[in-house]
């Protein structure tokens, strides 16, 4: 489940992600996560994407269909790279 909050007017806006251990979105953040850091060419292009994406300047939902295959394709070889290396969630 997703939830979003409004925040006050001129105040810095701040993504944070809350994960249930042991559930499936917990596992999937922290593999992208050590994925990511495993593979700096492949952070430094999601980077530019996502700074491509920022400014774009779309709503929520919006960023997130386009966010959502991207990150599809970042997810799946982490996985295979998860199952080579015997990546676990820690």
């Amino acid at each position: 489940m997703k939830r979003l909050l409004v925040e006050p007017m001129y105040r810095r806006r701040v993504n944070l992600h809350i994960r249930v251990a042991g559930r499936a979105n917990q596992r999937y953040a922290l593999l992208f996560r050590d994925y990511l850091r495993s593979h700096p060419e492949t952070a430094r292009a999601y980077a530019v994407f996502k700074q491509q994406a920022a400014a774009l300047r779309l709503e929520i939902g919006d960023y997130s269909d386009l966010k959502d295959p991207v990150c599809d394709l970042i997810y799946l070889p982490a996985e295979e790279w998860a199952a080579r290396t015997g990546w676990d969630v820690r």
